[in-house]
């Protein structure tokens, strides 16, 4: 039995103006000291998600340096419109495409919309969130959905692309988005928000998910569960989500992590994972 975070950001100093930084913040949350508590607290396998088209050298790194870390590649919706000033849409799809061969990238993402923030960015996110699932066809990899209030446009663009399959990240607990997704067979992956006292529509629509499409993740550095909310998030606390999700099913969390750790390898199957044996 072990524990895969299935979605991260592991450089936490590119957050750090998000947090009161302690003394000794880059000992602490340095990628080497969070992947070592991670494997302490048994979670054999990270996947570093990308953000930006600058993510790829570090992630990269991290990758070919821990045995345990995987990574995606993409470009954030609330990316869109800084990547637009920067590069061609042309110059996006070659970045993307020079990098999705290495051997440690296993998928597209994060990619998608998000209406809470960038509502003025809209157009340009559409057009990237179809640009990269094109690319994912193009690869053959599945894709991490980033989507916020915009759950009507994310299924609209995504019944588009019949030929993709991915995960729906840090699911927010919308029951109708779940039917959706699944029937366009999607996973759904749940953060430490299911520990999260108030919502209760995640941990009531989590009773319908097919155990077969359930992935588990941390998001770190943000959403930390319980006991650690409104800290430092990090991949070791991927056990705590899987102790809320054991607890709501009435099942042991050993069952949770075998049936996550086996959904995540499934869903990112187009690459050998040595670590999962």
């Amino acid at each position: 039995m072990f524990f895969v975070d299935s979605h991260c950001h592991l450089k936490f100093s590119r957050f750090v103006d998000a947090f009161n930084a302690e003394v000794g913040f880059e000992n602490k949350y340095g990628v080497e000291a969070i992947v070592k508590r991670a494997i302490n607290a048994n979670v054999r396998c990270m996947l570093n998600i990308g953000t930006e088209l600058t993510d790829m050298s570090y992630l990269q790194e991290f990758a070919e340096t821990y045995e345990t870390v995987f990574h995606t590649v993409g470009v954030h919706a609330l990316e869109a419109a800084k990547h637009y000033e920067l590069y061609s849409l042309d110059e996006i799809s070659k970045i993307i495409r020079d990098n999705y061969s290495h051997p440690k990238v296993v998928g597209i993402g994060e990619i998608g919309l998000d209406y809470h923030y960038e509502k003025e960015s809209r157009k340009q996110q559409d057009t990237l969130f179809n640009l990269q699932l094109d690319l994912a066809k193009e690869c053959g990899l599945p894709v991490s959905i980033h989507s916020r209030e915009a759950i009507d446009d994310t299924i609209s663009v995504l019944k588009n692309h019949p030929d993709i399959n991915g995960v729906i990240h840090c699911f927010s607990g919308e029951k109708h988005f779940a039917e959706q997704a699944l029937d366009l067979g999607f996973f759904i992956s749940i953060s430490g928000v299911i520990t999260y006292k108030k919502a209760t529509e995640l941990q009531d629509t989590l009773k319908y998910i097919p155990r077969d499409r359930l992935l588990i993740e941390t998001d770190s550095p943000f959403l930390a569960p319980v006991p650690f909310r409104g800290k430092i998030n990090e991949p070791s606390f991927v056990v705590y989500v899987a102790q809320k999700i054991a607890e709501l099913l009435g099942i042991p969390v050993e069952d949770v992590a075998k049936f996550s750790s086996k959904n995540f390898f499934n869903l990112f199957s187009g690459k050998t994972f040595p670590i999962y044996k």
